[in-house]
């Protein structure tokens, strides 16, 4: 696994789909923000650990998807590092039926199929007013940045390094989106223009980039932004009225041609529709009938 540095002592390790932030207390003294896959990044990240004689001190959580903790309980176990996670992260993290709260088109049965080696408990657990969590006397800040899912936080490490998250993605990972994974659309996109009041030397994307120039920063917020609302005018456009859920998904998945017969997979696409329906009916761009125990969607 490429190590990328970013500023300071601020490193990032290059995973299969995200960027690790790795910020170094001393030569051998770590402490990892986030951790990537079970299954694509464990081998990796274990060699980076290892070949480099790190003593992993602590594990910081941006939020309990499983591209981001699936290592958390792996790298607990071999390396006695304690994880910390926000206070609403660090309950759906416990075991799978509280995972499933992040893939609710699953059965329970499914979850712990899936999910179990993702599941840790938690260290630490990170307050809704924490601004900050220290680690051996170095102080890093968090920024609340929830939407993405319910409690998704990201971390300023000591050089004024900020990780975001998932609260923003490269315009590639924009352009290869069919919905936004957002689990509240409302307060993502609170927290997406959050980020243009803030000013650090380096902005670490998950989804897999690091920004220096403000300019680039703001470009990138505005995309972001713009992409959710271009889904917003498709997903209207997709709507007749009078169609059921299952109608008005199958229409959204034929015109973007989603084809998929993972049970996880699709999961995930009608979570995010889910999410995204329900922020236009919050927003009174569509207006919910129930027709006996089937909601049938209309334009409001």
């Amino acid at each position: 696994m490429e190590l990328l540095h970013v500023l300071g002592n601020t490193w990032a390790a290059v995973a299969a789909t995200a960027l690790l932030p790795v910020y170094k207390l001393t030569d051998r003294d770590v402490v990892l923000i986030d951790t990537g896959y079970a299954k694509l990044d464990r081998a990796g990240l274990t060699s980076l650990i290892d070949a480099n004689g790190w003593r992993l001190r602590a594990i910081l959580c941006s939020h309990a998807h499983f591209d981001h903790t699936g290592n958390v309980r792996y790298l607990q176990q071999r390396y006695g590092a304690p994880a910390a996670i926000s206070l609403i992260e660090a309950g759906i993290s416990v075991n799978p039926d509280s995972y499933r709260a992040n893939y609710v088109a699953l059965t329970y049965g499914k979850s712990r199929e899936i999910f179990l080696e993702e599941c840790f408990t938690a260290d630490r657990v990170i307050f809704p007013q924490d601004d900050h969590i220290d680690i051996d006397g170095a102080r890093f800040g968090v920024l609340s940045l929830p939407g993405h899912s319910a409690g998704h936080i990201g971390f300023v490490t000591p050089d004024g390094a900020a990780y975001v998250g998932d609260c923003l993605i490269n315009q590639h990972e924009i352009d290869a989106a069919k919905l936004p994974t957002s689990m509240f659309i409302a307060k993502d996109l609170d927290s997406k223009a959050a980020l243009r009041v803030t000013d650090y030397p380096a902005y670490i994307l998950a989804h897999k980039q690091v920004v220096t120039d403000r300019a680039e920063l703001s470009a990138l917020i505005d995309s972001n932004i713009a992409f959710i609302h271009r889904k917003e005018r498709e997903l209207l456009d997709d709507l007749t009225d009078g169609m059921t859920f299952s109608d008005w998904i199958y229409t959204f998945c034929q015109r973007e041609n989603i084809r998929t017969r993972q049970e996880l997979k699709f999961s995930i696409v009608e979570r995010n529709f889910a999410n995204f329906t329900d922020w236009l009916t919050d927003t009174g761009k569509v207006r919910v009938q129930r027709d006996f125990c089937a909601k049938r969607y209309y334009h409001a």
